[in-house]
């Protein structure tokens, strides 16, 4: 299972290895089993036939290895209990990206997704304490210093699972030789190594919405407790809901101008991080990021400048 950190190059990864002909995922982009008390609650065989066999016989993937994906995992004690319960020999991947720049970019994926009201990343910085005092199960998706905090997290997953069933990826590795990085988790699932992803398509790029009280709008009618939302839901497998909630917002995205030009963002991608609020991060991550580096024996002062 894919445990974090969330906009650390995840989706990506969970689609190239789920190319391999003995892996099986499922469509929806976060398997919410774990997480959600209203899933958890219906027991694991309900779960499979939602997320893993909605279009498949049982046949079809008992001789297939099964991988999930929830990027907030990794920060709930009870959701790490939760999966520990289901299976304590579970492999778990965890990416780990700049924290500075992962928290830039998770403001603006939760701007796009209408999750966030805010209009600037710094005053958003400063409604997080308050936030998270109030519910971070609730304010999860907006908790962007927060969710940069790798170490304590990290810690816990070891000591848990054991470090031999605890893998953590930086981002930058993914990026610069993501074939490896398949190759070594295909070898501890125990799958053929030979096999080679498709790489190169980029999953949840940085983009603006066109509009974002439409996001809001459209997030809030999708929500849970909307009634209107769980009687059409009766009727709608749940891959093709996915697939439909992905094409409105995709619609609601403004053309990707220049993603990749490494020079000047387009009209159309998020502006880029006030050089003092990126200063001051960087100290305050500084000494979370040299713990990391010592539980992991690995460098990442590259993180602190």
């Amino acid at each position: 299972m894919i445990v974090g950190a969330q906009k650390a190059g995840t989706s990506s990864l969970l689609r190239y290895l789920a190319q391999h002909p003995d892996i099986h995922t499922h469509a929806q982009p976060e398997m919410t089993f774990f997480l959600q008390d209203r899933e958890y609650t219906r027991g694991y065989e309900w779960a499979f036939a939602k997320y893993f066999a909605e279009k498949n016989t049982h046949a079809d993937i008992e001789d297939k290895h099964l991988i999930a994906k929830n990027v907030m995992v990794m920060h709930s004690p009870q959701v790490r209990q939760r999966i520990y319960e289901h299976n304590p020999e579970i492999h778990l991947v965890v990416l780990l990206r700049e924290p500075v720049a992962r928290a830039y970019s998770a403001y603006w994926w939760a701007r796009r997704r209408g999750w966030e009201s805010i209009k600037t990343y710094e005053e958003a910085l400063a409604a997080e304490e308050a936030r998270l005092n109030e519910d971070w199960f609730k304010w999860r998706q907006c908790a962007y210093q927060y969710n940069g905090i790798y170490y304590p997290h990290v810690k816990n997953l070891i000591t848990q699972f054991g470090a031999s069933h605890v893998h953590c990826i930086l981002t930058n590795d993914l990026k610069d030789n993501a074939e490896a990085v398949c190759q070594q988790l295909f070898d501890c699932m125990g799958v053929s190594a030979d096999f080679t992803p498709t790489m190169g398509e980029r999953h949840n790029q940085a983009t603006l919405p066109r509009s974002e009280k439409f996001n809001f709008l459209f997030t809030q009618f999708l929500a849970s407790h909307n009634p209107l939302r769980r009687v059409i839901r009766k009727f709608l497998p749940d891959a093709t809901a996915y697939k439909l909630r992905k094409a409105v917002l995709d619609w609601n995205d403004k053309p990707k101008e220049n993603m990749d030009s490494g020079k000047h963002p387009g009209k159309n991608t998020p502006p880029p991080i006030n050089p003092q609020t990126r200063e001051r991060q960087m100290k305050y991550f500084k000494p979370f990021n040299e713990q990391l580096a010592e539980l992991l024996g690995r460098d990442l002062s590259s993180w602190n400048f």
